[in-house]
């Protein structure tokens, strides 16, 4: 009973929206807009009329703080860039973008450590020195600690140390 009441108020539904979608609108709206500020036009002067308009208030050139020289910033900060005032954006060796950590391996008499250098996999030991006993660091190269407990390898390379982590 109520799913034919339904049926037939159906078609009702529809003939109305359809007969006011297709009604004329009538869209003229009388807005008054003579009460509205006229913006103000903007006088372009010389760099001359800019200087001379007004003096610098002397208090506050006493308050500026004064920009440090690039000695002083490079002193803060001991990682990351070594220049933040170089051009290059990263500088990347061949070791930081060829050489990835793997894993450790741990037995009672050595401590390895599984890496991949240039698409070459193997295992490395505190001993190996790139180029002299292994391939799979850059040359002269040396590993200086492996701590599997830490998940650390510290690898010495151009006169400067590399942690990898796991």
């Amino acid at each position: 009973m109520v799913l034919n009441a339904f049926k037939n108020l159906l078609p009702l539904i529809f003939l109305s929206v359809s007969l006011l979608g297709c009604s004329q609108k009538n869209n003229i709206v009388d807005i008054d807009l003579s009460n509205l500020p006229k913006p103000k036009k903007i006088k372009i002067t010389n760099k001359e009329d800019q200087i001379n308009q007004k003096p610098l208030d002397k208090q506050l050139i006493r308050d500026l703080v004064p920009l440090k020289n690039k000695k002083q910033v490079l002193a803060n900060f001991k990682f990351g860039k070594k220049d933040p005032f170089s051009q290059e954006e990263i500088q990347v060796n061949k070791l930081s973008s060829d050489f990835k950590l793997k894993g450790f391996l741990t037995t009672p008499n050595k401590k390895y450590v599984l890496v991949n250098y240039l698409d070459m996999e193997g295992t490395i030991t505190e001993e190996s020195i790139g180029g002299v006993n292994t391939n799979l660091l850059p040359n002269s190269a040396k590993v200086l600690n492996i701590d599997p407990k830490s998940k650390k390898l510290i690898i010495f390379y151009m006169n400067e140390r590399f942690i990898f982590e796991l």
